[in-house]
């Protein structure tokens, strides 16, 4: 009797519907991973860069009215824009210190770009010596340009601070572009207040014994949550 198998056409057939299945899959499986990479660095990218705006933010919106020397016993503004060495340098308050260590809790803070990375700068103390170096934080790679620009109750910007005729240490408020290869050109404009280099301290003191007057009362324990300053204008382009 006669054993019925498959022709050899009948398995060249079969052969070739699950190479054209095989290939379909194999295609489908890289597009999956490759899409999954890209959202993943995209995801890492956005990420960074919301902790760098998070970082700008939380600076200037503690910034102070109080001036420092440098290294040579000049006085330098407060709020400093367009310098040689720095796109921005300000100082800030509300520098923490757990430790209680014997320094103010005022520091001196920059931004600048260098070989495509932007940086943060913090020095120890704020009127400088000879030997104050500052501290170097890495903020965000690949950035093309980083600039800040004054801007007045008019929408005006000017890329440098402080005016010879300037009568207030802050303007308004200030434009922060920051353009990212991998996310594009991102502006943010963040209000100014201007306050004494003291005051934060009162607030401070103010805030604990009224939070402290609260708990005493039933019902009088919640803490509000008071931002003097909020992002104005937020455009992302390119």
């Amino acid at each position: 009797m006669r054993s019925k198998g498959f022709t050899l056409l009948e398995v060249l057939v079969a052969i070739s519907i699950f190479a054209i299945i095989g290939l379909g899959a194999n295609t489908m499986l890289r597009t999956v991973i490759d899409t999954q990479s890209r959202v993943k660095i995209d995801s890492e990218a956005f990420s960074d860069l919301s902790r760098a705006l998070a970082m700008i933010e939380r600076d200037l919106s503690h910034a102070v009215a109080r001036g420092v020397r440098d290294e040579y016993g000049e006085p330098i503004s407060a709020l400093m824009i367009g310098e040689d060495l720095y796109a921005l340098e300000f100082t800030r308050a509300g520098w923490n210190n757990p430790a209680r260590h014997p320094r103010s809790e005022l520091q001196r803070v920059a931004y600048q770009v260098e070989e495509e990375i932007l940086y943060r700068y913090f020095w120890l103390v704020l009127d400088r010596a000879e030997d104050s170096e500052p501290q170097k934080q890495l903020l965000l790679k690949d950035v093309q340009s980083f600039r800040v620009n004054a801007m007045d109750l008019e929408g005006d910007t000017d890329d440098s601070w402080p005016p010879q005729d300037a009568n207030t240490v802050f303007p308004p408020a200030l434009e922060v572009s920051l353009d990212s290869a991998s996310t594009g050109e991102i502006r943010r404009v963040y209000a100014l207040t201007e306050l004494p280099a003291g005051s934060w301290r009162r607030n401070s003191e103010n805030d604990q014994d009224s939070e402290k007057d609260q708990e005493s009362v039933p019902g009088k324990g919640e803490k509000k949550d008071d931002k003097s300053l909020s992002p104005g204008d937020i455009d992302v382009g390119r």
